[in-house]
């Protein structure tokens, strides 16, 4: 014998009801999606779940657990110790503070600014940041980025730590980061090779499979960041030249592209109104215009400035400068192009950071 379910008249009804309500959701989900990668770029989710008390954080293939870790900076502020070795860090937390390694002063500064802030019931306070704590945060999060997308060496960890290596380091890690953001894997020169020049690191974008290859330079300035001695009576000028033609010098064979910090001060006023900007636009035609006979060597010039490290420790971070050039008439075709727009977009990125968790 056959038994047949009875059937509810409205089903129909209810599974209009149910598709509308699951589809709103999705719609819901996939809006908040665009919204996160607008804000932080095709960086690969945060994965976290709690247990037995602890905060569990997945970062590439290693776990991280605190039962003090409330928000998404709490966790940076232990992953970045983590990552730098505490031993390293209690032998600089050790030594007189001029003395001590910049990072260190940094994370001094973001402590005092924690302790400034009075918390509510629930142990958290809401604030702007000052210039060295997003300095610091800024710097865990971009080591976060490059180990969650199985891209953080320990060369760089090491150069990181040394403070006449620390500058180019640091602007190194940004770049790195900024190209993760923008959808690329990175594949990494041999440094060991010593017999031709390369550039930092060959990069191909996943969903294009536009591969190009990338260049960063920082301008030292006296007195900045660990580099001699500061100048009292020294003028701002952008001095990006030699940089420039530091980076032309290498020989690529695929798109090119190059990230150049300015390492400049905060400014009042517009960006086109400063000495330097218009020295950076002189230097630029200096090296020629692009034509169909003089093609540009370079596909994509990024310059940034981000002066957290000018800041005193009771000022607001300042703003960041980000401005690119893109020629017409290159040396290397590229076919798809859109992906060096991407990378602008993710120069620009630089600075947001989760506040928290995402809801599991």
């Amino acid at each position: 014998m056959i038994v047949k379910n009875p059937i509810n008249p409205n089903t129909n009804k209810i599974q209009q009801n149910i598709s509308k309500e699951a589809w709103g959701r999705i719609q819901e989900q996939q809006a908040k999606d665009t919204m996160e990668k607008q804000k932080y770029g095709e960086v690969r989710p945060i994965i976290h779940t709690n247990f037995q008390g602890n905060k569990v954080v997945a970062v590439g293939n290693r776990l991280y657990l605190s039962k003090s870790w409330k928000t998404f900076p709490d966790f940076l502020s232990g992953y970045i110790q983590e990552v730098l070795g505490t031993d390293w860090g209690n032998s600089e937390i050790a030594k007189p503070f001029e003395e001590r390694h910049i990072i260190l002063k940094w994370y001094d500064g973001f402590c005092h600014f924690q302790n400034q802030h009075e918390r509510d019931e629930n142990g958290l306070f809401a604030a702007v940041p000052n210039g060295i704590t997003a300095a610091y945060l800024t710097l865990a999060y971009d080591l976060y980025i490059l180990r969650h997308h199985s891209a953080l060496q320990e060369r760089i960890i090491q150069r990181l730590k040394h403070k006449d290596q620390f500058q180019g380091a640091r602007y190194e890690l940004f770049v790195i980061a900024t190209c993760i953001r923008a959808g690329f894997d990175i594949k990494y020169e041999d440094e060991s090779d010593r017999k031709r020049k390369h550039t930092e690191f060959i990069a191909t974008h996943r969903n294009t499979g536009q591969t190009i290859t990338v260049e960063a330079k920082s301008r030292h300035r006296a007195g900045i960041l660990g580099f001699g001695k500061a100048k009292e009576s020294e003028v701002v000028k952008a001095g990006i030249g030699s940089l420039l033609n530091q980076a032309l010098l290498k020989p690529v064979n695929w798109p090119y592209v190059i990230f150049i910090d300015l390492n400049l001060p905060p400014y009042k006023g517009k960006i086109i109104q400063q000495t330097w900007f218009k020295e950076i636009v002189k230097t630029i035609d200096q090296i020629g215009n692009g034509s169909k006979t003089e093609p540009d060597p370079f596909n994509l010039i990024v310059f940034t400035n981000h002066p957290n490290h000018y800041v005193k420790e009771n000022e607001l971070y300042p703003n960041y400068d980000t401005s690119s050039i893109f020629p017409e008439n290159t040396k290397i075709f590229i076919k798809h192009s859109e992906t060096l727009l991407k990378i602008h977009e993710a120069a620009l990125q630089f600075g947001n950071i989760p506040n928290e968790f995402p809801e599991n």
